[in-house]
């Protein structure tokens, strides 16, 4: 398997070209500082990605809250994270900071207000 990935850890975008190697190593060409080969064996192994989402909400004149992940998610968990939000209708008021969901599928992941939804 050989995957080409521009890398985002710094701002050189270098452009990377990663395979696999005997014994679960992995070969990661392209990389101009050690954060790109980093960055590679994550995407090819357990990619992630920070979650931002507007949740609808039942109160007049605020269609949506504003909502995050606290630290990057698994890709495979998105899409049912993001149906589970959608169907939600916030009605209760929270700070910028409060959990809306803990602990998402026990990831240790929680998702919080980004802003005040008063």
């Amino acid at each position: 398997m050989k995957k080409s990935l521009i890398c985002i850890s710094c701002p050189r975008g270098c452009h990377l070209e990663i395979s696999s190697a005997a014994a679960g190593e992995w070969l990661v060409s392209g990389n101009q500082c050690p954060r790109g080969k980093q960055y590679a064996i994550q995407e090819a192994t357990d990619p992630r990605r920070m979650l931002t989402a507007a949740v609808p909400a039942k109160v007049d004149g605020v269609p949506c809250a504003s909502v995050r992940s606290t630290s990057p998610l698994p890709v495979a968990l998105i899409p049912e994270l993001l149906n589970t939000l959608y169907k939600m209708r916030l009605d209760t008021p929270a700070k910028r900071g409060d959990v809306l969901l803990a602990n998402w599928k026990d990831s240790g992941i929680d998702i919080i207000f980004s802003a005040d939804f008063l």
